[in-house]
Formats: C-alpha cells, structure tokens, sequence
C-alpha cells in the first residue's frame, strides 16, 4: 500500500512540474530561435550531446550504488546507507574532476566539429560554460539519490523544476534585452549549482546521520559486488550515450550545424515528451526496487506485465500524435522554413516508438541488478549505429543519421534486452513478451495510419483551428482504438486495479482528514 501511494505521489509532482517545465521550455526555445538564431542553436545542439559524451566518466556509478542502497533503505540500515553515500560521494567528486580535465583537453579542437561558414565569437568560452554545467552536478546531487531511494522523489522533482522555471524565465529576459548567449548560459550554470546544493541542504535535513563524520566503509565482498555491477554498466552507459549523442554529433559534422539546428526543435519535441513519460517511470523505480526486494517472482512478472501495457499505452499514443502533429506544430511554432521532410519525421518518431518501449526493461533490469548478463549489447548497438549513420550520411543526409539509429535498435536492443531480462530476472521464456511487443507495435501502427488519414481527410489545410481539430483526432482516434482491443486484457485489467485502488486509498484517507477536522 505505501509503495503503491509514494509511485502515485511521484508521478504527480512529476507529472505536475515537466508540464510547467514544457510550458517554460517552449516559450524559450521561440524566443531562442527569434533572437539567436539557428547558427547558435545548432551549436546548442552540438555541445549538449558532446557533454553527454563526457557523461560516460560516471561509468555506472550512479545506478550500481543505488541498486545496492534499495535493500539497507528497506531494513533501516544506516550504517550501510552512510558507507554507500560516503563512496558515491567520494566517486562523483572524481567523475566531477575528470569532466573538467576532458573539457580543457577539447576546448581546442572544439572549432573543427563546427561545420558553418559563419563566425561564432567566443565558441570556446561557450564550451566552458557548457563543461562547468555538467561537472557541477557531480559535487553535489549525489545526496538526491537517497532521497529517491527513499521512495520520495516528489520531493527532489520539486526542487528541479522549481529552480529551471525559474531560470527559464530570468532567460527568456536576458535573451530578450542583450541578445547574448553567454550570459544566457552562465545564468544556465549558476541556477543548477543552486539546484544541486538545495536538493543536497534538503537531504542533510531529512537524514540527518549522511551529514555527521563517519568512517563507515563497506565490505571487500560487497565493494566486490558493486564494482562488478559498475564494470557491467560502463557497457551499458557508453553503449547508451553513443547511441544518444552521436546524432547530433554526426550531422553536425558531416551534414551541416544548419541542418543539426533545425533538427534540435523536432528533438526538444521528443526529448520533451520521452521525459514527461519517463517521470513516471522515475517515479515508480524505488517501488520496483523495494517490490523486488519483498515478493515473489510470480508478483513481480504480473506488475512488469501490467507496466508494460501501461508503457506501451503512453508511447504508442505519444507517437500517434508525433506522427499527425509534428510537422503542423512546428509551422505554426516557427515557420514553415523550420519543417523536415516527411520520411525524415518517419524515422525520427519510429526511434522515438522503439526507445520508448525499452522502458519497462530498463526499469526492471535497473532494480533487479540484471547487468552483467547483457553488458556488450548496447556497445554492440553503439557500434552498428554510428557505422551504419556515418556510412549513409553523405548519401542520405539526415534520413541516414537516423535509419542507422533505427538499425542498430532493432538488431539488438528491441530484442536481447528484454531475453536478458526474462532469463536471468524472472527465469523463464520471453516468448509472451515478442507476442505482446508485437500486438502493441501493429495496433500503434493502426493508430497512426487510421488517425493521419482521417485528419488529412478532414483538416487538408494547416491552421490553428485546424490543428486543434486534429488534437481532438489525436485524442479519440488512438485510444478508442486501443481501448477496444485491449480493454478486456489481464494487462489491462490489472493496471486499472493498480491506479484505481491508489486513488480510492486517497479519497478514503481525504474523507477521514475532513471527518476528523
């Protein structure tokens, strides 16, 4: 029951605060693009992914620990938890260090992966300012993490979204009356620093024993674990930001910063959307993590199956809509001249459709502590994407990029992630799940022809008014379609039960608040 009303809570402010945080970003973006321009935002572009890149110094840290803090949180054993903080604290301070150090190393070099004609002023102070952004992280957010364990992120998603509201608007100001994109990156900076030593105050407060002296150390056979776990995550994480943060890296270099530009509006969409779901996948990991701590395998298989439809229901709503609204949305929001061809859009929602459906795997494979099992997969993908996107990236241009992206999660990802799972999580066969995957991906491939039809049908002109009539479309079309296919299902069936028992125990409890008072 407190597992299933802290998820609840979790998704909410979750939920709650990315929707603002959208709201903010967008009116950003457009003042961005109008005051910019598309040269610097292609550069923004650039140097986000290359930063991602320099992420791969956490090497797993963050997730080997915080699987390995699931069970002492569960017991109430602080000594544990304070041996576990005191190295996770200690690894991110040099994962801080070492982002800087590659930062210095390529500030020189950054000019030649700009493929512009134009001068951009100041590229290497840019850069900086991008290194000091994420390394800042690393010396203080890692308090957060015990937050979460704790099965109380709502309260970190607070703090986050509070401060980038706020930096959001200072921005837009700034942005507005100078023009001038350094300042608007260092009030970037300033504001996550500000961020991270709030959310780490607000955990010293809630436990109070992680800010006391200790010398608290853990076992050489439970460093043995967690460093094992960490060897199996380096695959995963380098695997995974390549895959990631290649793209922009690629047509930045190979087709244009112009084109890498241009493309950064549709991936704001998607990385938009894919966040907003991903926070209720967030919200509800420390549940996973504590279920798969207390119950048997056979509950555990039952809620990843009822998580699973629900994950297929977000994402495959989320990409009807992609594939009806994108282009419209994006000329009424800057301009036609701002539009990508239809097969480009094509690839860039089927990616966005297949990364989204590996989110129940992730989750469990996360709190399950099923790394090693799969480690080389996701450098196999990395692989096959960047040959497959370098290769047809001077022939196709930006289709290429992302047909290689395609490729390479559907000769790997799409199929050994979830058999890992099956065979070392739940130990058994992964056939129901290629049966599922299968009815999920023709239904939401239903959706989309049905749903684009009928709008082309009915709205052949691109308005306001004909683009709200196309969400409405969007709105009915998809759901009624999967609701009469699926309704009856065991899948279904429990996920109702899930919600619906979580918001009868907060009428219940409301009602005796109000009785009581």
């Amino acid at each position: 029951m407190e597992r299933s009303r802290n998820s609840m809570r979790n998704i909410a402010f979750a939920l709650g605060g990315q929707i603002l945080n959208i709201l903010m970003s967008f009116a950003m973006r457009t003042v961005f693009v109008n005051t910019l321009g598309e040269v610097y935002l292609g550069v923004n572009g650039l140097f986000t992914n290359i930063l991602m890149v320099f992420s791969l110094a956490d090497l797993g840290v963050g997730t080997a620990i915080i699987y390995a803090m699931y069970k002492p949180v569960a017991e109430h054993d602080t000594h544990k938890i304070q041996a576990l903080m005191n190295m996770y604290g200690r690894a991110y301070r040099t994962i801080g260090m070492v982002i800087i150090g590659m930062g210095l190393a390529m500030t020189p070099f950054i000019r030649y992966l700009v493929k512009t004609d134009q001068d951009i002023p100041d590229l290497q102070v840019i850069f900086l300012l991008f290194v000091a952004n994420t390394a800042s992280t690393y010396f203080f957010a890692y308090k957060g993490t015990l937050i979460t364990a704790h099965q109380k992120n709502y309260i970190v998603t607070n703090v986050v979204y509070s401060t980038s509201i706020l930096c959001y608007g200072v921005q837009i100001v700034v942005m507005l009356l100078t023009h001038n994109y350094i300042l608007t990156l260092s009030i970037q900076v300033g504001t996550n620093i500000l961020q991270n030593i709030i959310t780490m105050l607000i955990a010293n407060k809630m436990y109070p024993y992680i800010k006391k002296r200790n010398n608290e150390s853990l076992r050489r056979r439970e460093k043995r674990g967690i460093y094992r776990n960490m060897g199996a995550l380096v695959f995963y994480r380098t695997g995974q930001v390549i895959i990631n943060g290649t793209d922009n890296i690629v047509i930045s270099a190979m087709v244009g910063i112009v084109e890498s530009g241009i493309y950064s509006n549709y991936l704001l969409l998607t990385t938009t959307i894919k966040n907003l779901l991903q926070q209720v996948f967030h919200a509800i990991t420390a549940s996973v993590g504590n279920l798969n701590v207390e119950e048997s395998n056979e509950t555990k298989y039952n809620v990843y199956n009822a998580i699973y439809f629900g994950n297929f229901w977000l994402f495959g709503f989320s990409t009807v809509c992609f594939w009806v609204l994108f282009n419209p949305f994006i000329e009424l929001w800057i301009g036609s001249e701002w539009l990508l061809s239809l097969p480009v859009v094509f690839w860039i929602v089927l990616n966005f459709y297949m990364t989204g459906m590996r989110q129940v795997n992730i989750t469990f494979r996360d709190t399950m502590g099923v790394f090693r099992e799969g480690k080389y997969v996701p450098m196999m993908a990395a692989i096959i994407n960047v040959v497959v996107s370098i290769w047809l990236a001077p022939t196709l241009g930006l289709e290429g990029v992302f047909i290689g992206t395609a490729v390479s999660t559907v000769s790997t990802l799409l199929w050994l992630e979830p058999l890992i799972l099956h065979r070392y999580g739940f130990k058994r066969g992964c056939a129901e799940y290629f049966v599922k995957y299968a009815a999920y991906f023709l239904t939401t491939a239903l959706s989309c022809w049905v749903t684009k039809l009928a709008c082309d049908a009915v709205f052949p002109v691109n308005t306001i008014l004909t683009f709200i009539g196309r969400l409405f479309f969007c709105l009915v079309i998809p759901n009624a379609i999967m609701l009469g296919i699926f309704w009856k299902t065991k899948d279904c069936h429990m996920l109702r039960n899930m919600v619906m028992g979580v918001l009868k125990r907060r009428s219940h409890r409301k009602k005796r608040r109000v009785t009581a008072s």
